[in-house]
């Protein structure tokens, strides 16, 4: 009987060790990868919002960039990690809800912990300002004339900047060529060096080249118009049932404690209301916060799972 009383103490003192362990968190500084290079839409976001997740841990956030493979070498990087919750990764949509569809990956985005998504991304196509496109027809008939002459650049393939443009050129029956870079800053800089026709790419990626003069909009593949370019229409203004949609969430490995897990969700709410971050995205990275917790965040990939899941099908890319 006592033998009993004193493997049942045992149990339970185990069974209350990690969420013990969980409550003082964080004891040490974390690493948090980032999926894409330095100065994309995601490695911006991060580092204006990284110093007040700091604050409200108390503990130092040691950020890694680790871009390829559009952002799944990332995830494939923290999946080996131990789910201690001093390794994170932001990660972008397309790796949790397409390229798993489009090829074997080494981590599996149901087995991840999801964290929290602050922001969603409004994409616009762009070519250079020296192009002799000055519209979304141009470009089309462009193509239609020579196929695959045309190029736009993309942060990886099976990215939605690429997914989206596969999706129109299949629409209208042309042929355009997709050339992956290591981010938008190199995919947009190759538009501007005249090596890509056009590229596909988030409104905070092009602030700079945009507000330079050095590239042209042509079409908001987002649902509705940006603040930053409010005369450009979108698809669906141009007469396509077309909208493209992404968001940049964080996530932790596999078997990472729930009471961690809250931490950290509670850390990037706390980061994302404050009001200089607010005042940023808004007037200068153009960049729209969208909070969702952590079971939001997973509902939202596995319904885009089924959405980018048809587009890979109409488009001939679904393994």
């Amino acid at each position: 009987m006592i033998i009993r009383i004193i493997l049942l103490l045992v149990m339970f003192c185990c069974m209350g060790m990690p969420v013990a362990a969980a409550t003082d968190y964080p004891k040490k500084p974390i690493t948090a990868y980032i999926p894409l290079g330095v100065g994309d839409t995601a490695d911006v976001f991060v580092r204006v919002i990284t110093p007040h997740m700091e604050k409200f841990l108390g503990q130092p956030i040691i950020l890694v960039n680790k871009p390829g493979s559009g952002g799944a070498v990332a995830l494939a990087t923290l999946a080996n990690a131990r789910g201690d919750g001093y390794t994170m990764s932001w990660a972008n949509l397309p790796t949790l809800s397409i390229q798993p569809q489009m090829r074997k990956l080494t981590y599996d985005p149901r087995k991840l912990v999801y964290i929290a998504t602050p922001m969603q991304y409004e994409y616009i196509l762009y070519v250079s300002a020296k192009s002799p496109y000055k519209t979304l027809k141009d470009l089309v008939e462009a193509a239609r004339k020579a196929p695959g002459k045309i190029r736009y650049g993309t942060p990886g393939l099976g990215t939605t900047n690429h997914l989206g443009v596969a999706w129109l050129a299949n629409k209208e029956g042309v042929q355009m060529t997709a050339v992956p870079f290591d981010g938008n800053p190199k995919a947009i800089s190759a538009v501007v060096g005249n090596h890509c026709e056009a590229v596909n790419t988030s409104v905070t990626a092009s602030v700079s080249p945009y507000q330079a003069g050095l590239i042209r909009p042509l079409a908001v593949f987002s649902d509705f118009r940006v603040p930053m370019l409010p005369d450009v229409p979108t698809l669906q203004e141009l007469g396509y049932d077309f909208s493209q949609y992404s968001c940049l969430g964080a996530i932790f490995p596999p078997g990472t404690p729930e009471p961690v897990r809250q931490r950290m969700e509670d850390a990037i709410k706390y980061a994302i209301e404050q009001p200089d971050v607010q005042q940023r995205c808004a007037e200068t990275l153009f960049a729209k916060i969208v909070f969702r917790n952590g079971t939001d965040y997973r509902a939202l990939c596995e319904e885009y799972w089924t959405v980018w899941g048809d587009v890979l099908g109409q488009v001939g890319l679904k393994k």
